[in-house]
């Protein structure tokens, strides 16, 4: 097995400097004394590091960046992060599935096939990661949408500014609804730096691609350029919001029925073949080799 030792020797020395090589750039890029910081601290940086001397192309970037964006991921290292992360999923699951291969074939000349699957499925993985996490994210300010517009009609009717039902609405939601909550935040944040209302609902717009939070935005926007009547806008736009995720449950519930054909036929249905079908099998083979056995 000296084929499978080497592997891993070399998996081993590529993952160490990968490590070593990012702790040796945060040092250097710091110079300063060591402070207090979480366990997964040290990960973070040292995958940031090894981002930084990642190869990448503009359109990449620029792509990706938008992509961590929407996604939530809005700090100043989060792009050179995810680069770290990508490159480290490259390297580290195309030598675990060329160490793989080796182990159980023996020979050397799938290797270089297994590094290079394995390198592909790297490649893919973090993205379809971070497109799971997006899904996720847009679902969860769909569902608190509704309870955002109540807050924010009750704000209105009760004499408050349009300015005082957000900054009121994101910190009752604060706990319960942390993403809805971190959109107002930052609405909030625009119009405190002199950006102004509509220009900050409209960065609203721009920062997610969730359709419903759109229309609320540009409600808001609308009501606040002609001067008509914030509640009552409000109020039709959650009576229509409640109408359509109504409508979306309802349609779910009806595509269960054409779910539910595979599992019933291909693991319930050869089950009660077996229970009905199996005795009677059983009797027409032993009918069958007592005749054949006169």
């Amino acid at each position: 097995m000296p084929d499978a030792g080497i592997l891993i020797l070399f998996f081993t020395v590529v993952v160490g400097g990968v490590f070593a090589a990012g702790y040796k750039m945060l040092d250097r890029a710091d110079g300063t004394a060591a402070v207090e910081a979480t366990p997964a601290e040290p990960l973070r940086e040292a995958l940031k590091s090894f981002g930084s001397i990642v190869p990448k192309r503009s359109s990449h970037v620029d792509q990706y960046r938008r992509m961590l964006y929407v996604a939530g991921f809005r700090q100043a290292d989060a792009l050179t992060t995810y680069f770290g992360i990508k490159a480290a999923s490259i390297l580290g699951i195309g030598c675990i599935l060329a160490m793989i291969s080796l182990i159980i074939t023996g020979e050397s000349e799938g290797v270089v096939l297994a590094f290079l699957a394995g390198s592909g499925l790297g490649h893919l993985l973090p993205d379809r990661v971070l497109r799971r996490i997006h899904q996720r994210r847009e679902q969860a300010i769909r569902r608190s949408l509704p309870i955002t517009l109540e807050m924010m009609i009750l704000g209105l009717e009760a004499g408050q500014s349009i300015d005082a039902a957000i900054g009121e609405t994101a910190r009752e939601l604060d706990g319960s609804h942390p993403e809805i909550a971190e959109e107002l935040n930052l609405v909030l944040m625009d119009m405190l730096a002199s950006r102004g209302r509509q220009e900050a609902l409209r960065q609203l717009i721009d920062r997610n691609t969730e359709p419903e939070i759109k229309r609320v935005a540009q409600v808001l926007i609308d009501g606040d350029r002609f001067g008509t009547g914030l509640s009552t806008a409000l109020r039709s736009q959650l009576r229509y919001l409640r109408i359509r995720m109504r409508q979306s449950a309802q349609e779910q519930a009806r595509k269960i029925g054409v779910k539910l054909v595979f599992p019933v036929f291909f693991l319930i249905f050869p089950a009660i073949l077996l229970v009905t079908l199996g005795p009677a099998v059983i009797r027409v083979f032993e009918a069958l080799t007592r005749m054949l056995a006169l």
